[in-house]
């Protein structure tokens, strides 16, 4: 206390540089947090999420990233939304370990936990935990398949034993007990001939969201390309001709469109789609856009016959 009364405080005004250190640490802590538990404000987080998590609270743009990083704006982008058709084979793994460094995490656990949610390039198959039916490696000898095939056989001669009595029995109904998805292929899956209509391969089809809803996407050999929810007003671009499949939690929250024509839902309102082919849309945007020309020049020439007749 001074001679005149007035206090003396004894904490010294903090400096411009060590508030920022102080800020810094503290997005640092935060961000450490969310990449140790997956989760913010009480969301459960994907891999890709986490990654831009963790980049918004240390404060950073992608812009930046990629310009310090050589990694393009685009592709950082692409890594944190999952949607990782863009990105060449070979490049995702180098690109998460860079993107990894940027932010301060440790690059080999970010792989390990990308490659359990995504399997979009070869290098993430090879690395699942579950492998895919095309990955199961044949046995190394030759005895499991000798006795395979000789209980083929055996189940064989048994089937038609079987099939043999039941012939003069009544046909019986067979009843579901539960509900089934049924694909939305015009063909049924077991078609011996493929669908003769021609496909385009000029319109620019894509998925839209009407209402805020959760989307998949899947490659034809099971390769998850987008699994999330889409804000409304976002829209999706499939690859076409590739047996792509779309499955969706509430199939009326999304439409069909190619440009500005609207081919119609992706599925009844509130019930749940799966796998719907993609390419299987091509055919219906064909049929909606000629049946928008045909009554065009049909009212077009209805115009001109009226004004002759005038």
């Amino acid at each position: 206390m001074d001679d005149n009364g007035t206090h003396r405080s004894n904490v010294m005004p903090i400096s411009h540089e060590a508030a920022r250190q102080l800020d810094a640490h503290g997005r640092r802590l935060r961000a450490d947090e969310i990449f140790r538990t997956g989760q913010y404000e009480g969301e459960e987080l994907r891999m890709g999420q986490v990654l831009r998590r963790v980049r918004e609270a240390l404060d950073l743009n992608l812009g930046e990233i990629a310009r310090s990083s050589l990694i393009r704006e685009n592709f950082l982008m692409a890594i944190e939304r999952m949607e990782l058709q863009t990105i060449a084979k070979g490049y995702l793994v180098p690109y998460l370990i860079a993107y990894s460094k940027y932010l301060g995490l440790p690059g080999q656990d970010v792989v390990q936990r990308y490659t359990r949610e995504c399997g979009a390039v070869e290098e993430v198959k090879t690395s699942a935990p579950v492998p895919k039916l095309g990955q199961i490696k044949k046995t190394s000898t030759g005895l499991p398949l000798i006795l395979a095939g000789v209980g083929a056989l055996l189940l064989f001669l048994a089937g038609g034993v079987t099939t043999a009595v039941l012939m003069n029995r009544g046909p019986e109904e067979v009843v579901s007990p539960t509900v089934v998805a049924v694909s939305g292929a015009r063909d049924s899956l077991f078609a011996k001939n493929a669908m003769t209509t021609a496909v385009p391969a000029d319109l620019p089809l894509e998925i839209v969201a009407v209402r805020q809803a959760w989307l998949e996407v899947r490659g034809a050999d099971g390769t998850i390309f987008l699994s999330r929810t889409m804000a409304v007003g976002e829209n999706y671009f499939p690859r076409l001709k590739a047996g792509w499949t779309v499955s969706a939690r509430n199939g009326g929250a999304f439409e069909w469109r190619a440009g500005d024509l609207v081919i119609g839902p992706l599925g009844p309102e509130g019930a749940q789609v799966f796998s719907i082919n993609v390419d299987d849309q091509l055919i219906r945007a064909a049929e909606v856009s000629a049946q928008m020309v045909a009554d065009a020049e049909a009212a077009t020439q209805a115009a001109v016959s009226g004004n002759a007749t005038r």
